[in-house]
């Protein structure tokens, strides 16, 4: 389906908003909620109130890029475009206004950063993304439960952002910025030879190890996700919940679309 089927009218600030036009919108906002954490799910009530149109401008901002985004989607527009491109289809959908056949986009072709299943689910307790942490702080990633010294393996092509650092009971992290997405690879022990600031890499290079954390019997891979329309450090302990920078995104759905 291409972009000018889906709506036919403008949606949003100053848009024409049929109810029609306005669902399909809202419909595909929430497919693309992965890119809008913590964002919650819009009502497809048809409806462009200061909810959708709050989430327009954020998706236009953090996704598109736009330094001034208008909170309308046009119907040949870049939004719309984006906004199928980065759509997550869960099923088709009979006998609704709109038949989810938007096409895949390249974000589902990553490699899953282990070459191993994790030893627990990476979408259930405290190793989800969103899980409850102390002092009222929410999991800023995945943790994919592994042993010591498992090869981590980068998720896409891109560059080392910055030089590994101290990061977690004893661990480090590694930052790649990858053209969709800045991944922060945490709690690892070491980095791959030639991997420092600066350093291009391929999708599917070796580039770290897991880590020991220090007083526990486990180890993982942390895994965050970031989409790239932040600046500035990633952990920000004034943000609440996460404690992340504001263009942290739910890595959940790329991983279990991550090819191994």
């Amino acid at each position: 389906m291409s972009a000018n089927e889906i709506i036919i009218h403008s949606v949003g600030k100053k848009g024409i908003n049929k109810f029609e036009d306005v669902s399909a919108v809202q419909d595909l906002l929430n497919g693309c909620i992965h890119l809008l954490i913590p964002f919650k799910l819009l009502a497809c009530d048809g409806k462009a109130g200061p909810l959708t149109i709050n989430a327009i401008e954020q998706f236009q901002s953090r996704v598109g890029k736009m330094k001034l985004p208008d909170g309308r989607v046009d119907p040949r527009g870049k939004t719309l475009r984006l906004l199928n491109q980065y759509y997550l289809p869960a099923s088709t959908k009979k006998g609704q206004y709109f038949i989810s056949t938007a096409p895949v986009h390249k974000v589902w072709n990553y490699q899953f950063p282990l070459k191993i299943t994790p030893r627990k689910p990476y979408t259930s307790g405290g190793r989800q993304f969103g899980a409850n942490r102390k002092l009222g702080r929410k999991h800023a990633g995945c943790d994919l439960l592994a042993p010591i010294g498992t090869p981590v393996y980068a998720m896409d092509d891109g560059e080392v952002s910055i030089d590994v650092y101290a990061f977690y009971l004893g661990t480090l992290a590694l930052e790649i910025k990858h053209p969709d997405f800045v991944a922060r690879y945490g709690e690892i022990g070491s980095v791959a030879s030639g991997i420092k600031k600066g350093a291009k890499v391929k999708k599917g290079q070796l580039i770290a190890y897991v880590g020991k954390l220090r007083g526990l019997s486990f180890s993982m891979l942390h895994l965050e996700l970031y989409s790239g329309s932040g600046v500035g450090k990633l952990t920000v302990r004034g943000n609440k919940p996460y404690q992340r920078r504001s263009d942290l995104i739910n890595p959940t759905k790329i991983l279990q679309k991550a090819k191994r």
